[in-house]
């Protein structure tokens, strides 16, 4: 069978500590590219796995979570033949984990909901926004969870108009916190103020998600640009300011002087994401951006808004 699914960009989270109440209830929205395209067929005697970007390793360890969860002696023949590197602030890990758990779990006949085929490689355990959008596309608003248990619901699920367009900027070389560095920043994280939370919440309800339905860009963007920066806040000194690197940090500058106001950060990674409402402003701003800081079209890329969950087909 093969799996087709994109990319999520996260906008960040509202309360990452619970102070409120509910851990890690935030927003996000997959794109279409970068994807990932994944091959799976059932193997006898030992996995064989073929992936770009050095993923053979994180395949195999998804594919051993999958048997412990399961149970399952079963082996897998797996080709990756698309796929961003890994720690970007794309979600790469999430789509990944989703869509070997997906291709096992069909291949073997042990379907389940969205929350099973998660827990199969170990996916959701914070944010929920990948694993939704792996199942449905869209521009999505986790509602959070009471305990570090479970799947968050969604709480919106809207899909952006089909002109919008971002552009991407990845700083080549850098790759975001992960793994016990990741957990050990959020044990350090300080509460989130009530009002900040009250802040963010507003900006979700009263503006990025009216406008989104509206289809009304300049809201969308001006909200989204707003909500990056106060939710990235309890970040800021693990990854020393705003941004993460440099370049994002001069990136965003550049774009907001140009008049860009859609600008943020992915998650606490590398990637500076900037909304554009069409194909065309997308392809001015990018080609300004590689010409000003000498970037290639791998580190400065466009993409649009992906409203469709991972595409699943069996093979003949």
């Amino acid at each position: 069978m093969t799996i087709e699914t994109g990319s999520r960009l996260h906008f960040g989270l509202i309360d990452p500590v619970g102070s409120s109440g509910r851990l890690y209830a935030g927003t996000g929205v997959m794109v279409d590219a970068p994807g990932i395209r994944m091959t799976a067929r059932l193997a006898e005697g030992a996995d064989r796995i073929t992936a770009t970007q050095g993923m053979e390793k994180r395949l195999g360890e998804f594919i051993h979570r999958y048997r412990e969860a399961t149970g399952s002696p079963a082996h897998f023949d797996i080709e990756l033949a698309a796929c961003p590197a890994d720690h970007l602030g794309l979600g790469t890990g999430t789509q990944l984990g989703m869509a070997v758990s997906r291709a096992c779990s069909s291949l073997l006949g042990l379907e389940g909901n969205i929350e099973t085929i998660a827990g199969r490689t170990g996916r959701g355990r914070r944010s929920s926004i990948g694993v939704h959008g792996f199942e449905n596309g869209g521009f999505l608003v986790d509602d959070g969870k009471l305990k570090e248990a479970g799947l968050s619901p969604l709480r919106h699920r809207i899909e952006l108009p089909a002109a919008w367009h971002f552009v991407l900027v990845i700083a080549p070389g850098h790759r975001g916190m992960s793994g016990r560095q990741e957990a050990e920043c959020f044990t350090k994280l300080e509460p989130v103020a009530e009002q900040t939370v009250a802040q963010l919440e507003a900006l979700l309800e009263e503006a990025l998600v009216p406008a989104g339905r509206k289809g009304d860009w300049p809201v969308f963007s001006r909200a989204l640009h707003e909500f990056g920066l106060i939710a990235g806040q309890p970040f800021q000194e693990a990854q020393g300011g705003a941004f993460s690197t440099t370049l994002a940090a001069q990136a965003a500058e550049y774009l907001l002087e140009a008049g860009v106001e859609g600008v943020g950060q992915s998650s606490w990674r590398p990637t500076l994401y900037a909304l554009l409402p069409g194909r065309q402003e997308a392809e001015t701003a990018a080609g300004e951006l590689r010409k000003r800081f000498g970037l290639g079209r791998e580190e400065v890329m466009i993409t649009r808004p992906c409203s469709r969950g991972a595409s699943v087909k069996m093979l003949d």
